[in-house]
């Protein structure tokens, strides 16, 4: 970073716009800043690390309102506005501090801006020009913090020397900056972060193993083997438990052989039993059957005399169904001479009628014919009044065109009125706006000021709020553990009581196996005086107590995870609350309440914001629309004038005109009615002797159509009748040839076609099950021939007694292969969750142990980033060490220290001195204050060295030292002057307060700071 222009406005001593152009030094780059004391030199290093990150230099000029010059008029804000070029490119930055006016309540807004300074224009290089995004911006350029900026570039009054004593954590965080060394710091948290998902699936591995010894007792029932012997061992040995399961799984598989043999051999029994059952029950069935299709044909023989006499009937229907035809054609012919009598005598009607409408036309037509003078005369007058319209219509026009200008210029006389009030309302609602914008402005300048409050309480109500989920989430984990702990206790002591009970039943089913004179298999004793006696508690098996056990270590391993899911919830807690604390984030207080009303006001006034905007936009506009509507009102009043003196001229030649046309047809529309009502006269006087003429044509030919009409319907009428008598006579004569007596006869037995049909399909259906089941019958009969009926109640019961039998042989087979397939699966899954476990705590331990190399957990305290770092250290170190030797004349050396720092600090980063007259290497705080000052100077410079070699984004072309020389003797003075003057050479711009005058006389350039008799500061460059 290189400082072109510094402009300062009210701040400090400065009352006026105070300008610093170092374009003024021209090739010098070495200057020293001089002046009285409070004349305001570090002022100008205050401004340009103001303009920067918004702070002062130095630790004890942390209020940024106090920078804020007392001489100011009341009227003048605050400024400070910096121009400089970094990366080959210029900026500009600009800060206003906010300052309350006298007799105001509130400060004034402050303003952050940066841009890119090109020839032509300046480009906002943040999306928003607000603080933060400033500050963000103005690091990422320049490569620095406030306070590495401070300590390294710019070198204030008693802090400059902090670098050279600062610990080993201050110089890491300077350094992981300026050299780019964070990915090896990420590789730490990536380690952590891969030691701590290996510990936890370690963790779940275990579990898993653990779970599958828990399983055990569960599922195979508990014997005096070895597996259970080395389950009850306070720490079972995984190789006995994986012998164990394999011998349980030998001896189930045996047992599994021999129940499935035993099962085999009663089932064949029972599947001989039972089919020895099926065919008694086959004999059976065979003798029901026969005994119910007896009954059926006894059944049918009763329906015979039924159907025989249905089946006389059906005959009947037969022959009556072959005369429907010369009955239906009968029927038939009457209906057709009854239609053609009613058409004749409708055809004697219809001509009886045109007749009359015959007589009626001729009269009609006479009438009409005698009018025939009316329709000439009326043709007349109509050919008189069409003459006349092409002069009407042409005065019509000519109206027309006087009303439209008439119109024209009046209503060019009301908008030039009406444009002239609009521009009276305009002018005022304009001056109200303005007005208005300078109400708003003056309430946005707090604005920044809330927002970089509001961005603060927001991050701390957030903190606050996941600080407050945690300790929710702690709380319903801790309930949760409570639960699960009574709950274990409670499961624990059920089993515990319910396992007494089992003991005491097993005594009592020994007791009751136990003879007078035989061994006990317990204690071996022949006499049993006081043998257990069953009492009146229900007897406990082996399942229920098994099933107990099973539920009571489902509830410990629940309780157990969650005991370490409520301690790592704590440990999580502990940590935030830890965060929240370095933060200063108070927890009793409403960060929200206050984000919230924060939010208001600043969305209040970004809303006023934008309100001023669009205000000044639409004055914008409204003066332009004011200016346009001026010259459209010249422009309308030179209408107006054309107008209405073209109406005043068209005026006489139109009453000129209008004298030789008849007052009542003068007007176009008079003269058009008028024709329009004769021509509707004289087409309706034509069309009526049409219409009669056409009238007296179409009643001649209707009557002649009718005369036709009725001598054909008369002769079909009489057709019709000789054909009615011809069908009557063959009916009567087919009734005859079928045996029909009479018509009434025939009628009594007809029967309609569908009925006839269900008759047929009844006789059918009756004679083909008459033949189907006598068939059955004999095939029955011979199929039971010299066989009699079985009793199936003792087969029954033998093949139930085999069924039981065998089930419960096969519930047994099942039972040992179900223990079998348990412990095969038990074994397979405890040897793969061993192994995986013993796989997952090694490659735990390995990157547990990179991870504590790489974070410093080892014998120096060096973490990876910062045995990084040492290197450059060392290079900064000897880069120092060329000016230090020069400056100490040789008597003094920096170091880097290898000592560790107190209570288990990470180290590496210390610096030593090493006394060539001493032979003794000490500690750099040991030094005086002339002597820190030399080293300081010369690790500041030889930093700068180091960073320019290795070409990174950071470029130091800038040095600031604000006093320090006073405490040299004059060789060092001397030495330190060289050393700046060889330095400045590398093109490097530096500058310096001091007080001394060999400084000032050995250096040319001078930034004289005048303080005036007023009371403020003045500066100008001088060049001797």
């Amino acid at each position: 970073m290189k400082p072109i222009t510094l402009t300062m406005t009210a701040f400090g001593p400065y009352k006026d716009k105070e300008t610093v152009d170092f374009r003024d030094l021209k090739e010098h780059r070495l200057f020293v800043i001089s002046g009285k004391t409070g004349a305001g030199k570090t002022t100008i290093f205050d401004g340009i690390c103001f303009a920067l990150y918004g702070q002062a230099s130095g630790e004890d000029r942390t209020d940024t309102k106090a920078l804020r010059s007392q001489f100011a008029d009341d009227d003048v804000q605050t400024t400070v506005e910096l121009t400089f070029d970094i990366h080959q490119k210029r900026y500009r930055v600009l800060r206003q501090i906010p300052y309350r006016k006298k007799g105001n309540k509130s400060d004034t807004l402050g303003r952050c801006e940066l841009f890119e300074e090109t020839e032509t224009h300046s480009i906002p290089v943040t999306d928003r020009q607000i603080v933060t995004e400033v500050n963000d911006k103005i690091e990422e350029l320049l490569g620095f913090t406030h306070a590495q900026f401070s300590q390294i570039m710019m070198l204030p009054q008693g802090e400059f020397r902090k670098f050279l004593t600062s610990d080993t954590a201050n110089k890491e965080a300077i350094m992981r900056k300026i050299f780019k060394t964070e990915p090896y710091q990420k590789l730490v948290d990536r380690l952590k972060v891969k030691k701590d998902e290996a510990n936890a699936e370690y963790l779940r591995e275990k579990q898993m193993s653990d779970a599958v010894l828990h399983q055990i007792p569960a599922k195979l029932p508990e014997r005096e083997t070895l597996l259970f012997a080395e389950l009850k061992a306070e720490y079972p040995n995984y190789y006995q438990l994986v012998s164990g399961l394999q011998q349980e799984r030998t001896y189930y598989q045996q047992q599994s052989i021999e129940k499935h043999e035993e099962y085999t051999k009663i089932y064949r029994q029972h599947d001989e039993k039972q089919k020895e059952l099926h065919a008694a029950r086959s004999i059976n069935e065979q003798f029901e059957k026969l005994k119910k299709r007896e009954a059926e044909l006894q059944q049918l023989h009763d329906q015979k005399d039924h159907m025989e006499e249905l089946e006389k009937r059906y005959h009947a229907a037969e022959r009556a169904a072959r005369l429907e035809d010369f009955e239906l054609q009968v029927k038939s012919n009457e209906a057709e001479l009854l239609q053609k009598n009613k058409s004749y005598e409708e055809a004697v009607l219809l001509l009886a009628d045109a007749n009359r409408q015959l007589a009626a036309a001729k009269v009609s037509y006479e009438q009409e014919q005698a009018r025939e003078g009316e329709r000439n005369d009326l043709k007349e007058d109509l050919h008189a009044l069409k003459s006349l319209l092409p002069a009407v219509s042409g005065l019509t026009n000519e109206r027309q065109y006087l009303v439209q200008l008439e119109k024209k210029f009046i209503q060019a006389s009301a908008q030039l009125m009406q444009e002239q009030q609009l521009l009276e309302q305009r002018q005022t609602s304009l001056e109200l706006q303005k007005e208005k914008i300078k109400q708003l402005e003056a309430g946005l300048e707090d604005y920044e000021s809330y927002v970089d409050e509001l961005a603060k309480v927001t991050a701390n109500a957030k903190q606050q709020k996941i600080f407050e989920q945690q300790t929710h989430k702690a709380e319903e984990i801790e309930q949760q553990f409570i639960m699960a702990k009574a709950e274990n206790e409670r499961f624990e002591a059920d089993y515990q009581a319910l396992e007494s009970r089992w003991i005491g039943s097993q005594a009592i089913l020994l007791a009751t196996s136990l003879q007078e004179g035989q061994a006990c298999p317990v204690c071996g004793s022949s006499h049993h005086p006081n043998k257990a006696v069953d009492g009146e508690n229900e007897h406990v098996t082996k399942q229920q107590l098994d099933q107990a056990k099973k539920e009571w270590l489902a509830k410990e391993q629940y309780f157990h995870s969650k005991h370490a899911e409520w301690q790592q919830v704590l440990n999580q807690l502990e940590l935030l609350n830890k965060e929240l604390k370095e933060q200063q984030i108070v927890l009793d207080r409403d960060y929200k309440a206050e984000a919230a009303a924060l939010e208001n006001k600043v969305g209040q006034l970004r809303k006023n914001r934008e309100l001023v905007k669009i205000e000044k936009a639409e004055s914008d506009k409204a003066e332009t629309a004011n200016n346009e509507l001026l010259a459209a009102m010249k422009k309308l009043e030179q209408l107006y004038n054309e107008t209405k003196s073209e109406w005043e001229t068209k005026q006489a030649v139109y009453n000129h005109s209008i004298s030789k046309i008849p007052e009542e047809i003068r007007e176009l529309s008079a003269l058009q009615q008028k024709i329009r009502t004769k021509e509707a006269v004289s087409t309706e006087l034509e069309n009526v002797w049409k219409a009669i003429q056409q009238k007296l044509q179409d009643v001649h030919t209707l009557r002649t159509k009718m005369d036709s009409r009725e001598q054909m319907e008369k002769q079909a009428a009489a057709e019709m009748r000789e054909k009615l008598q011809a069908s009557q006579a063959g009916f009567e004569k087919r009734l005859t040839e079928e045996g029909f007596d009479s018509q009434e006869g025939y009628l009594l037995v007809k029967l309609p076609i569908q009925e006839r049909q269900e008759i047929q399909q009844r006789l059918q259906t009756y004679a083909q099950s008459l033949h189907t089941l006598q068939a059955a019958l004999n095939e029955l009969r011979e199929s039971v021939k010299d066989k009699q009926p079985i009793d199936l109640h003792a087969l029954q019961q033998q093949v139930e007694l085999l069924k039981n039998q065998y089930e419960q042989a096969f519930a047994l087979f099942n039972q040992s292969e179900g223990w079998k397939k348990s412990a095969e699966e038990l074994l397979i899954q405890l040897e793969t969750s061993k192994k995986r476990e013993a796989e997952l705590e090694s490659t735990h331990g390995k990157i547990t142990n990179l991870y504590d190399i790489v974070r410093g957990q080892n014998r120096l305290k060096i973490s990876f980033e910062r045995y990084i770092q040492i290197e450059y250290l060392e290079r900064i170190i000897q880069a120092a060490n060329i000016r230090l030797r020069d400056v100490s004349n040789g008597q003094y050396e920096l170091v880097r220290s290898d000592r560790q720092e107190t209570r288990g600090k990470q180290s590496g980063l210390g610096i030593d001195v090493h006394d060539a007259y001493t032979g003794q290497t000490r500690d750099v705080k040991t030094l005086s204050g002339g002597e820190k000052f030399n080293a300081s100077l010369c690790l500041a410079l030889g930093m700068a060295d180091v960073i320019q070699s290795f070409q990174g984004a950071v470029r130091m072309e800038t040095l600031f030292i604000d006093e320090g020389f006073g405490a040299l003797d004059e060789e060092a003075i001397q030495k330190a002057i060289d050393t700046l003057i060889a330095l400045q050479q590398s093109g490097r711009m530096i500058g310096i307060i001091s007080h001394i005058d060999e400084m000032k006389e050995a250096i040319p350039a001078t930034l004289q700071v005048s303080k005036m008799r007023e009371g403020y500061s003045k500066t100008k460059f001088v060049i001797n």
